[in-house]
């Protein structure tokens, strides 16, 4: 990955257009077109960063434009973290190197401290560790606690100029304030939240609220605090609020939000009940290969539809409600994703949440704000964190699957053959592994035999992922066996293959396993010709 040259870059133009939506109040435009950039485009990190400092006060005279620099950069840097996440050792080659010019530039004395704390702040944002040259000269470097400089006060008055003009939609305006504070350092957002509850009005403080669902567990703590000292000003609805999400956050935080109930509840404020709500479809994709997962829920509004969707992956990973749309327009959506789905009943939807909401919390984590948004849609949603346990999941399905099919003999082909199991051509195309040590070893075995490569990987290094495609092919199981209509779906005959690599079974014996071997050569093959195709080109 070469570092682009300034003159030709398109990184200039993104900038401009991201900071004249911010001077005017708007959120930075995102758009497929930026999202295709910064896929292809890694290396603009290092201009992007250029711009900034090149604007910033004190050794520039635009602010703003810096700040739409900034905003590019934290993009930029999230999709290279995507690449980091997939194992890409190109990416994390080119985040250090990036880190460390940073590094040189502060000591070159070319970079003062607001930028610096900018850039951490896009670090951060795009959830890259700072390296230990980086974290040090942000120490040395280090905001004092008393310094009202943080936010910058065009900043300011552009996020607050977003919030009045949402027109009382909380979740509309923490969608805007996210996307414009994203680059901000992290000490100026939780300046931002902290206001937004004491300063910001009833709008302000309805979106506060939300703001205990952010990602970063510091900020969560100061608008808990902030929350706390206006318990007195809270409606009904943002009680009702409170009291739903509690549970969606670490345990250790959830005393914050019982003494804002408690303080809310003794000024004799009520809790509001939930507005009336239905459901019309829920559909859930198919697991794919990274164990990820899209629950889309249909919804009405007034004459039209609301596609809504739940994005799981190890947790609770993102949600969304998009505008309203006709039935067909909806149809065609579902349709033209490609992604093989299924309607499900709505006991899949809540068990499915619950055990992300519980892998989510584990690890310190709280799922997206727009969840309670969706849980508001459907007219009130009890989900708590409980976790789907993999032994009494497991023998809840073989229970239902008839004796025969578990008889040696008949479990003997079930395994065998499937890899050819009805309906699951299209489901499995994304099943393989792609980690570093898969993709040392099939680039190492380049002109080995191909069956005797995929014996090699179901021998060592595959069998160390068995657990997880246990996992992956009893959560599939148990989404065909959740489905509406269940006819032809080989949910019994996926549940055997979870059971058989459960007990430790010999992967050579599992067609299914060796179709993901296959696949794995295939795509290792794919990427790496498309690696040496990009550093040639």
């Amino acid at each position: 990955m070469s570092r682009p040259q300034p003159k030709s870059s398109p990184t200039h133009d993104y900038a401009r257009k991201i900071a004249t939506a911010i001077a005017k109040g708007r959120p930075p435009p995102f758009s497929e077109a930026l999202v295709r950039f910064c896929d292809s485009s890694p290396g603009e990190i290092f201009v992007a960063f250029a711009g900034a400092a090149q604007h910033m006060p004190p050794a520039g005279e635009d602010e703003t434009l810096a700040i739409g620099y900034l905003f590019l950069l934290q993009r930029l840097l999230e999709h290279l973290r995507y690449r980091t996440d997939e194992g890409h050792d190109d990416a994390a080659r080119l985040i250090a190197d990036f880190q460390a010019h940073v590094v040189a530039e502060v000591e070159a004395g070319k970079v003062g401290r607001r930028l610096l704390d900018f850039v951490g702040g896009a670090l951060h944002q795009s959830k890259i560790p700072a390296s230990p040259e980086f974290a040090a000269a942000s120490a040395e470097n280090a905001v004092d606690g008393n310094d009202t400089a943080v936010l910058p006060s065009d900043i300011r008055a552009a996020l607050a100029g977003i919030v009045a003009a949402c027109d009382g939609d909380p979740f509309l305006a923490v969608s805007a304030l996210t996307e414009s504070s994203h680059a901000l350092p992290a000490e100026a957002r939780c300046v931002l939240a902290a206001a937004l509850a004491v300063e910001g009005g009833p709008e302000g403080r309805s979106a506060a609220v939300l703001f205990l669902l952010d990602a970063d567990a510091d900020l969560r703590r100061i608008v808990a605090a902030a929350l706390e000292r206006v318990a007195a000003s809270l409606t009904p609805t943002e009680l009702r609020r409170l009291i739903a999400i509690r549970n969606w956050r670490p345990e250790d935080e959830r005393a914050g939000v019982d003494a804002i109930i408690r303080k809310a509840r003794a000024k004799g404020i009520d809790c509001a009940a939930w507005d009336a709500g239905s459901l019309e479809a829920i559909f859930a994709t198919a697991i794919d290969g990274a164990m990820t997962q899209a629950l889309l829920l249909i919804a009405p509004a007034g004459r039209k539809k609301r596609l809504s969707s739940i994005l799981v992956k190890d947790g609770l990973a993102d949600a969304f409600s998009a505008e309203p749309q006709t039935r067909r327009q909806i149809e065609t959506n579902l349709v033209a994703s490609g992604t093989p789905m299924l309607q499900m009943a709505r006991s899949y939807l809540d068990q499915i949440v619950a055990h992300n909401l519980a892998i989510s919390i584990d690890k310190g984590q709280t799922p997206p704000f727009r969840l309670l948004e969706i849980a508001e849609m459907i007219g009130g949603a009890d989900w708590q964190p409980a976790r789907m346990d993999f032994g009494a999941t497991l023998a809840g399905l073989v229970a239902q699957i008839p004796k025969a099919m578990q008889q040696p003999a008949a479990l003997t082909a079930v395994l065998r053959r499937s890899n050819v199991l009805a309906g699951l051509g299209g489901v499995a195309q994304s099943w393989f592994e792609d980690n570093p040590r898969i993709r040392d070893i099939v680039e190492q075995a380049r002109g080995r035999e191909r069956t005797k490569l995929q014996d090699y990987l179901l021998q060592g290094a595959l069998a160390q992922y068995r657990d997880k495609w246990a996992d992956l092919f009893l959560r599939t199981a148990c989404w065909m066996q959740a489905a509406t209509a269940q006819d032809d779906l080989c949910w019994r005959e996926l549940t055997l293959v979870a059971k058989a690599l459960a007990e430790r079974r010999d992967l050579t014996e599992i067609g299914l396993m060796h179709d993901v071997a296959s696949r794995t050569i295939t795509a290792i093959g794919h990427m790496a010709r498309q690696r040496r195709k990009a550093a040639l080109g």
